[in-house]
């Protein structure tokens, strides 16, 4: 039985209406259409959902494909041809349904003669130069190119192929069988084929892979509308056990209708949302969607619970930010179909179970496979590494077409990028090798590449990393993190660049990682610095001393940086150890002294360590003390600027140091220097040394803690000297006069680290009964007791050499040569 269709949708049957038969050359529209419905109301139902917007169809082409219109749901089309009578359906429907004005003309054009019949023949009938011939001939339709030109292969698929079911039957007539099996009386028209085809597998369908599978699907036109359906003969074969694994659908069954069409040629949105909260709208939608759903109506699935999703040209594109929620993944390893499902971040590494195997070496020993997976993985962490600096520095927003790759790796590396170096087939291939540094967007032509979520926090927090490392204090407000970034990279500063909306997105991502410090309260961020033990903060303090002593030598008390290293080895004779003091930097030794150095630069950019003002006034005062000592102990106080500059080559500029005058600069060092009147009327200057009674002081308050074991409450220190010694001890003086030999801890008072090595000398010798030991017997002895060859070590009680050690417990204990 004759059908008809909309024009629109490819299909004029008005030829086998014999329309024009009974019109006359004066006709009125009234008359006509009455006329002609009373011919057509024997039709079957034609339900049109939507309209196909398609040109007009020559009717003497020849089709090899058929096209997929841009739709959002899959049209209606008649289910029964003249030749599938099978279950017929028939329900009678007016002429005003289906046929418009727009359509009017054509339905009125000269009908096409019933002896010409429109069909596809079978390239494989044809011999092979007329296949050929014929192919070269043949222009396919101008919608055609929008479709992927490139072939999948069949594990791309997810169709399981029945076993031994079709000797010979191609993969993609199993595909067709399978996509007919859901529709009823297994059979649907061409059009609507191809389009639920096209949306399933992301491939075109070409009639002539279908006129090779005569056995399995059978298709019949009636003028241009095609029908297809599984071949009596097959589906009585096939049981009910055959193809009864289901298809995956591309969208979501809960939130959409069943006849809704994933275009490959829709773009999802770009999106502005703060991460957090559409995070929580994700991991919700997963939770209704049991884990897994389709990212071809995610829109439609978000709409049904949240604010529709509003595409921003200042947004990231969906597909990507989908993957910056943690636990959530895109993933295509089991189809074509991209889906949206809950997983377990991955550790890093280069997958290489996508690679082709060279068919040029057909055996090879083990060794050598091992010695070729391990060059190949380098060589693909070779090409992640270029990839990634590609799109950071050659692209807007860290996004580059797929088709314009080749061009750009080119231009950039000045050579061709090749999949064969890699042991790929394709460039597509070369870069899903590499998930953890590539992420490929979008389908078909349309297919764009960017970064990782993954990494582009990466490269977010290594640039944070070099930004506070060049900060005091390593911290920084977040607040000035755009600035900072902007002066970093010679570049503004713009959030998409990172794959994000908003700086807290990011800042988020680094709450867990523990080698930078947020402070979201304070608004700081710093990078994480390990706590220093007692005996590493006394080796800083030493530290200090070091650095104030080999400054004051400097005419504007300051060194370049890069000079500090061999300086020190220079002026001590020994090397800078930082990790003494419990750093792995000499800027971060600098920073734990902020009142004895500070880290300046010059007008050329170069960093230069200067003392602070307090720190240049002690120099000063070691420079006059040391000028004095060697002055018979005391120098005129109308000669100190002269006998300064003679000895140090620099005169004593004490109005840099904030002085209005020398005797005021002179006063504030009188705990060290003393200005007194001689017989003659004339001042001299003279050192303060250390009076003897002091030293003993020190050396009681040692001897009583030692004999405590090295620590005891303060109150019974008190005691014990005013008991003893007849001594009165204040709390002050273990802060002050006694800080080089003890140290005050809440309630109770130690001995410092060299005071506490001391007291590991006194034992030994009183454990030998002698008061003096030869320094090799010492050695050996105090290794014995401690059970390592490598004892002493003066690094475990704060100093640099073992002389310097020594050097520190002269109230307990004397080397001599």
């Amino acid at each position: 039985m004759p059908s008809i269709v909309r024009q629109d949708s490819l299909c004029s049957h008005v030829d086998q209406l014999r329309f024009f038969d009974f019109l006359e050359p004066n006709f009125d529209f009234k008359t006509a259409m009455s006329r002609f419905e009373r011919q057509v109301s024997w039709l079957p139902f034609v339900a049109p959902t939507a309209e196909l917007d398609s040109p007009t169809v020559d009717n003497n082409a020849t089709f090899d494909s058929i096209w997929q219109p841009k739709s959002s749901y899959l049209p209606t089309l008649p289910e029964t041809p003249l030749s599938f009578g099978d279950d017929p359906q028939q329900q009678e429907i007016s002429i005003d349904s289906i046929i418009d004005h727009r359509n009017l003309n054509n339905l009125l054009s000269p009908p096409t003669p019933s002896f010409i019949k429109t069909s596809v023949p079978s390239r494989s009938n044809l011999p092979a130069r007329s296949q050929e011939k014929n192919s070269r001939a043949m222009s396919p339709s101008p919608y055609e190119s929008s479709l992927p030109s490139h072939k999948r292969t069949k594990s791309s698929t997810n169709i399981h192929e029945p076993e031994q079911l079709v000797p010979g039957a191609s993969q993609t007539a199993l595909e067709v069988a399978a996509l007919l099996k859901e529709h009823p009386g297994y059979m649907c028209p061409m059009l609507t084929l191809v389009q639920e085809y096209q949306s399933r597998f992301r491939k075109p369908l070409h009639i002539s892979e279908l006129n090779t599978a005569r056995d399995i699907i059978e298709i019949q036109y009636n003028g241009h509308m095609g029908f297809a359906r599984l071949s009596p003969s097959f589906r009585a074969t096939m049981g009910s056990d055959v193809l009864s694994v289901r298809l995956e659908r591309p969208y979501c069954t809960i939130h959409c209708p069943i006849n809704f069409v994933v275009s490959s040629t829709f773009d999802l949105p770009f999106i502005r949302l703060p991460l957090h909260i559409f995070s929580e709208h994700v991991q919700y939608l997963l939770t209704q969607h049991s884990g897994s759903m389709p990212l071809g109506s995610f829109l439609q699935c978000y709409s049904n619970y949240f604010p529709p999703l509003i595409d921003d040209e200042y947004g990231v594109p969906l597909e990507h930010f989908i993957t910056c929620v943690k636990n959530v993944e895109i993933v295509t390893d089991k189809g074509v179909i991209k889906r949206i499902q809950t997983t377990i971040t991955p550790s890093f590494s280069v997958p290489l179970n996508h690679m082709v195997s060279d068919k040029r070496s057909t055996s090879s020993s083990a060794s050598s496979s091992s010695s070729t997976s391990t060059t190949t993985t380098c060589s693909l962490q070779t090409f992640a590494r270029e990839v990634i600096d590609l799109l950071k520095q050659e692209t807007v927003h860290c996004r580059l077409p797929l088709s314009k790759f080749v061009t750009a790796y080119h231009s950039k590396y000045s050579r061709h990028c090749r999949a064969a170096d890699y042991g790929f087939d394709k460039i597509l291939d070369l870069l899903l090798a590499i998930p953890n540094a590539v992420q490929v967007l979008g389908d078909g032509n349309k297919r764009i590449l960017t970064l990782t979520h993954r990494c582009q926090v990466k490269r977010f927090f290594n640039d944070l990393v070099r930004i506070l490392k060049n900060k005091p204090q390593r911290s920084m407000a977040i607040s000035e993190i755009p600035r900072e970034f902007t002066n970093f990279s010679k570049k503004p500063f713009d959030m998409i660049d990172f794959g994000v909306c908003f700086l807290d997105d990011l800042i988020g991502e680094l709450k867990d990682n523990k080698e930078v410090v947020v402070d979201q309260e304070n608004g700081i961020i710093k990078l994480y610095r390990k706590e220093q033990t007692d005996v590493e903060k006394f080796a800083t303090q030493l530290f200090a001393e070091d650095i104030i002593n080999m400054f004051r030598h400097q005419q504007d008390f300051n060194i370049p940086f890069q000079r500090f290293i061999p300086m020190y080895h220079h002026h001590f004779g020994y090397q800078c150890r930082v990790q003494l003091y419990g750093c792995l930097r000499l800027i971060d030794l600098f920073e734990e002294l902020p009142n004895i150095v500070q880290i300046i630069e010059d007008k050329n950019g170069e960093r230069i360590i200067q003392l602070t003002d307090e720190a240049i006034r002690q120099a000063v005062q070691l420079n006059i003390t040391q000028l004095i000592r060697q002055c018979d102990g005391s120098i005129p106080f109308d000669h100190l600027m002269k006998l300064y500059a003679e000895m140090y080559r620099f005169e004593l500029n004490y109005e840099e140091m904030g002085f209005d005058s020398i005797e005021t600069m002179l006063e504030s060092m009188q705990d060290k220097l003393a200005c007194v009147q001689t017989n003659k009327n004339t001042a001299v200057i003279r050192v303060m040394e250390e009076h003897h009674s002091e030293i003993v002081f020190a050396r009681n308050v040692v001897h009583i803690l030692m004999e405590a074991q090295g620590e005891t409450t303060i109150w019974l220190l008190k005691q014990e000297m005013a008991n003893r010694y007849r001594r009165e001890l204040k709390t002050e003086d273990c802060q002050n006069r006694l800080k080089q030999y003890v140290e005050l801890i809440g309630q109770n008072v130690r001995l410092t680290p060299p005071m506490r090595f001391a007291y590991e000398v006194v034992k030994g010798m009183r454990a030998c009964g002698l008061d003096k030991m030869n320094y090799e017997d010492f050695l050996i002895d105090y290794q014995l007791r401690h059970g390592n060859a490598h004892c002493p070590n003066p690094a475990e009680y704060g100093y640099p050499t073992i002389d310097r050690l020594f050097n520190a417990i002269r109230i307990v204990a004397l080397t001599r040569v």
